[in-house]
């Protein structure tokens, strides 16, 4: 084979593998347009719009669990009765007419502000910052 046939992208596989994986490798052989992948790039060229990628989606898994955790967190926090300013809060919530799940949203984005201020900080929980925060609803901490 000469150069001139040598083509632009080599095929590289290990059959060994357990996961068949195929790369091309890309030679430094200037392209002269005979390149079959360059010519299959050219006729099908990316969409504009890329559609939701799989990170995209696995974060969007995560925000729903994280969610869901925080509102159980604050579920049993409310049947334990640790600490008291949860159902202090959640009645006085409810009683200036927010409902419950409104409520215990609100309640589950304090806990996020002191679990992420906790990190944050590289700190233990702080219970009371945690309920003057809760104390302080329906203004949200920042």
């Amino acid at each position: 084979m000469t150069e001139s046939d040598r083509p632009r992208f080599r095929i590289d596989a290990d059959r060994q593998a357990p996961s068949r994986r195929v790369r091309y490798v890309e030679t430094n052989r200037p392209d002269d347009g005979s390149c079959t992948l360059c010519q299959l790039d050219d006729e099908n060229p990316a969409p504009l719009e890329t559609p939701m990628t799989q990170d995209a989606h696995d974060n969007e898994e995560d925000e729903v669990f994280a969610q869901a955790t925080l509102l159980e967190a604050i579920e049993n926090q409310l049947e334990s009765g640790e600490p008291p300013a949860a159902q202090a809060t959640l009645n006085k919530l409810t009683l200036v007419g927010y409902e419950r799940e409104e409520s215990l949203e609100m309640m589950a984005l304090v806990l996020a502000n002191e679990i992420q201020s906790m990190l944050a900080e590289n700190r233990p929980f702080d219970a009371a910052r945690y309920e003057s925060l809760l104390r302080a609803l329906p203004e949200l901490p920042e």
